[in-house]
C-alpha cells in the first residue's frame, strides 16, 4: 500500500490533489491522509506517519500535480533503487538551501504555474531518468519506504514551522546510510513559487547550526539554471521528456 500524507488547510487544494492521486494510482492500494491543522509541517507529518498503513509513503504539498499516467509504475521503480526520492535536490549541501551549490551539483526539474505565460519548466539536472547519491532535496513531493520513517523522524522540535523540514529530513537519512535518488521522470507542476523571507532565513540558521561541520561547504559563485516556457500541460511534458534521456 502507498500512504499519502499532506498537510493541507485548504478544501479546494486538497480536493484536486486527492482527485489526481486518486485517478493515477487507481488501480493500487493507497491511503490519503489529511493533516488539516498542523503545528508545524514536521508535527503533521509526524502524526500522518502514526495513522499510516503503507510500506511506502508519500509526503507532498497540496498545490501539486502530477501529469505521468504511468506515475505509479515510475514510482515502483524508483523505490526498487533508492529508500527515499525526489523531484530535486543537490549531492553537495553546502548549507540550509538545497539549490546554492549550483550546477553541477544539483538536479531534477519542475514545472510551476506561471501567471502570464502558462508554466516554467524549471531544468536544475537530468542526465538520466533518476540520479542517486543524492544528500538533499526538495520537500514539494518526496516518496519513502517505511524503513526510512521508522529511523529517521520529522524534527518537530528544532523546525517547528513550515521550512526547512525536507533539508532535515532528507540530509539526516542521507547521514544515516540511506539511499537518496532524485527522479527526472517524475513530472509535476507545483503551483507556489515560495519565498525565502525572514522566517525562511531563520530557519536556514537553525538547519546550519544543527548540522556544523557536516556540510559540504564552497565558495559561492554565480550561476544559471534552464527557465523554459510551456503554454500548456502537454508542451510541459514535452520539455520534460526532450530533456531526460530514456
Amino acid at each position: 500500500m502507498i500512504s499519502i500524507i499532506i498537510c493541507s488547510v485548504d478544501d479546494v487544494r486538497f480536493a484536486a490533489v486527492s482527485a489526481n492521486f486518486a485517478d493515477l494510482l487507481k488501480n493500487e492500494p493507497h491511503e490519503i491522509i489529511r493533516i488539516a491543522d498542523a503545528r508545524s509541517i514536521c508535527e503533521g507529518y509526524a502524526r500522518g506517519i502514526e495513522r499510516s498503513r503503507g510500506e511506502n509513503l508519500i509526503f507532498c504539498h497540496d498545490d501539486i500535480e502530477i501529469l505521468n499516467h504511468d506515475f505509479a509504475a515510475r514510482l515502483k521503480e524508483h523505490l526498487g533503487q533508492y529508500d527515499l526520492v525526489g523531484v530535486a535536490g543537490t549531492n553537495r549541501l553546502i548549507r540550509g538551501e538545497w539549490v546554492a551549490a549550483g550546477p553541477p551539483y544539483i538536479f531534477g526539474q519542475i514545472a510551476q504555474s506561471h501567471p502570464q505565460q502558462g508554466f516554467v519548466v524549471r531544468i536544475f539536472g537530468a542526465p538520466a531518468r533518476s540520479v542517486g547519491g543524492i544528500h538533499a532535496m526538495d520537500g514539494l513531493f518526496f516518496a519513502a519506504r517505511r524503513a526510512v520513517v521508522e529511523k529517521i523522524p520529522f524534527d518537530a522540535q528544532t523546525f517547528d514551522g513550515f521550512h526547512h523540514y525536507d533539508l532535515d529530513f532528507s540530509f539526516a537519512a542521507h547521514l544515516a546510510g540511506f539511499r537518496l535518488g532524485i527522479a527526472n521522470d517524475i513530472h509535476i507542476i507545483h503551483g507556489s513559487w515560495g519565498s525565502q523571507d525572514q522566517n525562511w532565513q531563520n530557519y536556514a540558521r537553525r538547519f546550519d547550526q544543527k548540522y556544523a561541520g557536516r556540510l559540504n561547504p564552497m565558495l559561492p559563485r554565480r550561476f544559471y539554471f534552464a527557465w523554459v516556457h510551456a503554454r500548456t500541460k502537454q508542451e510541459v511534458m514535452e520539455i520534460m521528456n526532450s530533456t531526460c534521456p530514456p
